[in-house]
């Protein structure tokens, strides 16, 4: 036994193990990357202003859809700010490695990069927040100013702004209020008036009349028309 040499079997080879600190510097590079992303595209909401109104306006002239117009120009800015942070060299290793490449195409058919498309809707919709709360801030300062009936234009704005809302708070059709006369339109009120967002009526607001008591009226109304079985079109509120 002691004539026989000793085996010796080979070094255990050690367990790869995770490289904590890269996986931290690049949590941190993503985070920073997003970050600056989403405080320019928020700069430039406020700083285009004048041209996003423009193309909320076009649909009021031309074919076309303003939800659309305004997804659009929002995600010319997206793109233009990330190819500005691309193109920054001091940031460049900020950004992840499948947006560094040359011929990324930022936002194509679907989007951004998949990986990458969530985060940017969430900034997308941050900056339709703070678009559409400007518009509505604004509106109610001409009231304030200018206690008179909104014009065109405003009454489109105000529409807008009002189907956003009832959109992001969840409100569904049947809370809606459609206009008695033209039966197209939608009636939305301010201050001073309630009035339709297609056709000409306007009514005067008392101090005890709003939107929900007219809803309330209107339904009314509806029901006992219903009940007499009239054949006639006109009943009143």
């Amino acid at each position: 036994m002691e004539g026989k040499k000793k085996q010796f079997s080979p070094a255990r080879q050690p367990l790869k193990t995770l490289n904590l600190y890269k996986l931290h510097k690049d949590a941190h590079h993503h985070i920073t990357w997003k970050e600056k992303l989403r405080e320019s595209c928020c700069r430039r909401v406020r700083e285009d202003r004048s041209r996003l109104l423009w193309k909320l306006r076009l649909p009021l002239r031309e074919s076309g859809s303003q939800k659309g117009c305004i997804k659009s120009a929002l995600q010319e800015i997206v793109s233009d700010e990330l190819k500005r942070i691309k193109d920054q060299s001091s940031c460049s290793s900020e950004l992840p490695s499948s947006l560094s490449g040359e011929d990324d195409v930022l936002w194509e058919y679907d989007g951004l990069h998949e990986a990458y498309q969530g985060e940017c809707e969430e900034i997308l919709l941050e900056m339709q927040r703070i678009f559409y709360e400007d518009i509505k801030m604004e509106l109610c300062e001409k009231e304030v100013q200018r206690p008179v009936i909104l014009d065109e234009e405003d009454e489109y704005l105000a529409a807008a702004v009002e189907e956003y809302m009832q959109l992001n708070d969840g409100k569904v059709w049947k809370e809606r209020t459609w206009c008695p006369l033209c039966k197209k339109g939608e009636l939305l009120e301010n201050r001073h008036l309630i009035y339709c967002s297609l056709c000409q009526l306007k009514l005067n607001r008392g101090d005890e009349v709003n939107l929900s008591l007219l809803r309330d009226r209107l339904a009314e109304a509806h029901e006992e028309h219903l009940d007499r079985n009239s054949a006639s079109k006109l009943y009143l509120i």
